[in-house]
């Protein structure tokens, strides 16, 4: 991913920095089903203006999404959007088809996923490119 080739370059100096944000990001993707937090990060990566695509542009069309896909989508956008005003109905829309623990790995995870997007981003606006 461009964010980890980011972090990389701005962290190499930093090596137990970058290690302990990479304990994070692979936890992340440990706990949480691969497939439901790679739609999440390609959509935050949407919202964020540095996807290469707006293929979730449109999810709630999309009729391949199963329930939980889409739960987890709105809950996405919302929290990226204004994460201090969640709806409690789409946290309970998570709940209900994660259930509780899996809904607080899916909250951190995605926590984990925005976090690296938003450092690469920025690093990418202060110093430029990678090269």
């Amino acid at each position: 991913m461009v964010a980890d080739v980011i972090l990389e370059k701005h962290l190499a100096a930093h090596p137990g920095v970058l290690e302990q944000l990479n304990l994070a990001r692979d936890a992340a993707w440990t706990v949480v089903d691969n497939r439901l937090l790679g739609l999440c990060e390609q959509r935050i990566r949407e919202i964020l203006g540095v996807a290469d695509s707006a293929q979730l542009a449109n999810w709630h069309a999309d009729a391949s999404l199963s329930a939980t896909e889409r739960a987890c989508l709105a809950f996405t956008e919302e929290y990226m959007i204004d994460v201090a005003n969640l709806s409690d109905e789409s946290a309970a829309a998570v709940r209900t088809v994660l259930g509780d623990q899996a809904m607080v790995d899916f909250v951190s995870a995605l926590l984990v996923v925005e976090q690296r997007q938003r450092i690469a981003l920025t690093w990418v606006t202060v110093f430029g490119e990678v090269k």
